[in-house]
């Protein structure tokens, strides 16, 4: 008796072994929520325009345009009354430019992004294109951590990470496959409301920004294009004179 219930708990645990979703397999049905995998790997170039609706009434808002191209450009630029912040990265090299067309000369200020800015934009661009795929090209691992309860749905929990200490977790749920929460290693949550498809790809409505459970702000995405051409030097870092 002892060695049958030895053996029928034997075949319990490989039975839970086998039903357990190995990494890839949440990875890949997780993706084909977004679209298939001609559609998702042939992601190029992405250009969104948008509105940054902060929670708090009293603090102003902003326009954002930010243009993306693979593997790591990206051109972010936003908006708040007169005052324009253009992020620009370009590769390995990365640089901030404040305008304002009202001000008294009208110059530009600029100044170099420090390493770990342009560490956090790339690793920012990359994660774009990789659509839930770790970055194992630049050390990026995935670990499963099982099963969680996430914004009332029982999800998948996975958490990627660089060597360099950047981590991300994000919440896949079980039953409908796609993506619930992601978390950065900063604690701020992001979620993703709404649905719309461009070129076969399938983009939020809008994106909510949450830390310690408080709605930081939303970011209201009005129009998406994809694989379009690109204006000629957008991402370049211009030769403009630093400020201190």
């Amino acid at each position: 008796m002892k060695l049958l219930s030895l053996y029928s708990l034997m075949l319990t645990a490989v039975s839970l072994a086998a039903s357990e979703p190995t990494i890839q397999a949440i990875i890949e049905s997780a993706r084909a929520t977004v679209g298939t995998e001609v559609a998702l790997d042939g992601l190029v170039t992405l250009k969104v325009n948008g509105a940054i609706k902060p929670a708090d009434p009293r603090l102003p808002g902003a326009r954002i345009l930010r243009i993306v191209r693979k593997p790591c450009s990206q051109r972010l630029e936003v908006h708040i009354d007169d005052i324009i912040e253009t992020t620009l990265l370009e590769g390995q090299s990365g640089c901030i430019i404040r305008s304002n067309p009202c001000s008294p000369d009208g110059r530009p200020e600029l100044r170099k992004m420090t390493p770990e800015e342009i560490r956090r934009m790339a690793f920012n661009t990359r994660q774009l294109f990789s659509m839930y795929r770790e970055d194992s090209e630049n050390g990026e691992t995935v670990d499963y951590e099982g099963i969680e309860q996430r914004r009332g749905l029982q999800c998948h929990k996975l958490i990627y990470s660089y060597p360099n200490g950047v981590s991300t977790t994000r919440y896949f749920s079980v039953e409908g496959k796609q993506l619930v929460s992601t978390i950065t290693d900063k604690g701020v949550e992001i979620v993703e409301i709404g649905s719309q498809k461009i070129k076969g790809i399938r983009f939020p409505e809008r994106i909510e920004y949450y830390q310690e459970d408080k709605l930081l702000h939303t970011l209201v995405l009005k129009k998406i294009e994809v694989n379009k051409p690109l204006e000629c030097g957008i991402f370049t870092i211009p030769v403009v004179r630093q400020t201190k």
